[in-house]
């Protein structure tokens, strides 16, 4: 996975060439596409093939987000979380729940970030967004930027810089975009055979209804800290 020469280009690369790891009770897979070394956040795309239980991250606020399929039923001890298709879903990962697949096998992004020490904001594009986790006290932000493309497409880059020009399948990440906080998601979006990769941002806008389909993600940690 090369860098590009450009200091301020983001790093690209295809979460559908990332080796999958099998989950213990074999009901799915995972991808990691990319963590926090201090274990503060972690993303990730899951595909689940069938019905069983969802692991427990105590401690964690997780978001989900289906990329296809018709969705997943979680289930448990008085609680119900429904992860529809395009839509993000925030719930407490110290749950223990219980997965059931709406009419077939889903692929899901996955974002778990740790309550007090991270924070995140998770926007789909033409779509809702949401906010999750916590930073306990002061201090400065550090902000990482993650947009993971299912369609090809020209998508909201760094503040102020130019949009990231990504094909389906893949996804692009700053580890450091300052302290900006969601900036930039308005952006106009644009299929990729319209798009300049040297171009700035066009203006907010509408999109259209077929417009391309990505996740933005936001993660925010202390400045002083690893990450």
């Amino acid at each position: 996975m090369a860098r590009s020469p450009d200091p301020r280009a983001p790093v690209r690369a295809s979460w559908l060439a990332l080796p999958p790891e099998p989950w213990k009770n074999g009901g799915g897979v995972t991808r990691t596409l990319a963590a926090d070394p201090a274990g503060r956040w972690r993303v990730s795309i899951a595909d689940i093939g069938q019905d069983g239980p969802y692991s427990r991250f105590p401690g964690y606020d997780r978001v989900s987000v289906v990329l296809s399929g018709e969705g997943v039923a979680l289930q448990g001890e008085g609680v119900a979380v429904a992860l529809r298709p395009r839509s993000p879903t925030v719930f407490a990962g110290d749950e223990v729940l219980q997965s059931r697949l709406v009419r077939g096998p889903v692929r899901v992004l996955n974002l778990f970030v740790l309550r007090g020490s991270a924070e995140a904001r998770v926007e789909c594009a033409a779509g809702p967004a949401c906010r999750a986790g916590s930073l306990a006290g002061a201090g400065g932000r550090r902000v990482t930027r993650i947009v993971v493309a299912v369609d090809a497409g020209r998508f909201p880059g760094a503040p102020g810089g130019a949009p990231w020009v990504l094909d389906g399948g893949d996804y692009a990440w700053d580890a450091d975009i300052g302290a900006a906080w969601g900036a930039a998601w308005d952006s106009a979006w644009a299929p990729a055979s319209e798009a300049d990769p040297m171009a700035p941002p066009g203006p907010a806008c509408a999109p259209a209804p077929d417009a391309p389909f990505a996740v933005g993600l936001d993660i925010a940690v202390h400045a002083h800290g690893a990450g």
